[in-house]
């Protein structure tokens, strides 16, 4: 009689475990299954290719001399794609490309360049942005744009340098790739 109550008291005792959550959930930190977390709203962004106005610069500390604030007032190719929730910022991800999760994230780029009137002056160029979305197709974006190795055709002679900038930027009403 004492083994059956043992045995029948395991039982039970396992049963309560895994009832009281030794399985995984799909549910998030504040009990919901939509991907946010406790008093956060998930902002969207329009799938594939669209045209985001530049609105504002702020931050800037241009030491590459590249004139952030030159595209205020102009649109940049933004692609986002919903199945892998990548962002990529600029023409061929000029400003980088991404995961984007809980309205934030990190675009990178790392890769060689050249300037278009002298296709002889090469570097290697890392971009580095922050990403937050702010409402439905905004988002601010900091951009913290590095330089070097400069090939000896570039002129004049130019030296390794840092360019840190933030843009705020909307969906506007230009037209895709050319944003014009």
């Amino acid at each position: 009689m004492m083994k059956t109550i043992w045995s029948l008291f395991s039982v039970l005792a396992v049963t309560a475990l895994v009832a009281t959550g030794c399985g995984s959930s799909a549910n998030d930190a504040d009990g919901s299954a939509d991907g946010a977390t406790d008093g956060e709203t998930l902002f969207g962004l329009t799938t594939g290719d669209s045209c985001f106005d530049v609105n504002t610069v702020a931050n800037v500390t241009d030491g590459c001399n590249i004139a952030p604030g030159s595209v205020v007032g102009s649109a940049l190719l933004v692609n986002y794609t919903m199945s892998t929730a990548t962002l990529t910022v600029g023409t061929m991800g000029a400003e980088g490309a991404g995961p984007i999760a809980h309205n934030m994230g990190t675009l990178t780029r790392n890769g060689d360049t050249s300037d278009s009137s002298m296709p002889l002056c090469t570097w290697h160029q890392t971009d580095t942005a922050q990403v937050t979305v702010t409402g439905t197709n905004a988002f601010t974006i900091t951009v913290t744009e590095m330089e070097t190795n400069f090939a000896a055709a570039c002129v004049p002679a130019m030296a390794n340098c840092t360019s840190t900038w933030t843009w705020t930027m909307t969906k506007g009403s230009k037209t895709p790739p050319a944003c014009q």
